[in-house]
């Protein structure tokens, strides 16, 4: 079964339509965006296989806060818990800039000869 519905929203590219017409902060709808992402992939083990700008529209929400509307839910892929926490371990050492990490978790996830 198939649906659709209308949701509004402004593309979440347009920084100053952002800013001035919903009247939200760039800042904390970047950090939404990157939580709401993180959450489903580190923690529900889903990703999104097509999160382009075009997906992701911007809205107030009633009480004036971020939210997020991600649209094209036509394709995910699940990840199994032991790929989710290597691929949690990757962006771990990379955000340290832990090299002996990247490469550990690089060669575990089958990309160390990159």
């Amino acid at each position: 079964v198939l649906t659709m519905s209308w949701e509004p929203g402004v593309n979440g590219t347009r920084k100053d339509e952002i800013r001035d017409e919903l009247g939200l902060d760039p800042t904390a709808v970047a950090a939404l965006v990157s939580t709401a992402f993180a959450f489903l992939t580190f923690h529900d083990g889903h990703v999104h296989c097509d999160p382009h700008a075009a997906n992701v529209l911007v809205r107030a929400s009633p009480a004036g806060r971020p939210q997020l509307v991600l649209l094209d839910h036509g394709l995910y892929r699940e990840l199994d818990d032991e790929f989710r926490l290597e691929w949690a371990r990757l962006w771990r050492a990379l955000a340290l800039a832990d090299v002996p990490g990247i490469r550990e978790s690089a060669e575990a996830l089958g990309v160390g000869d990159l």
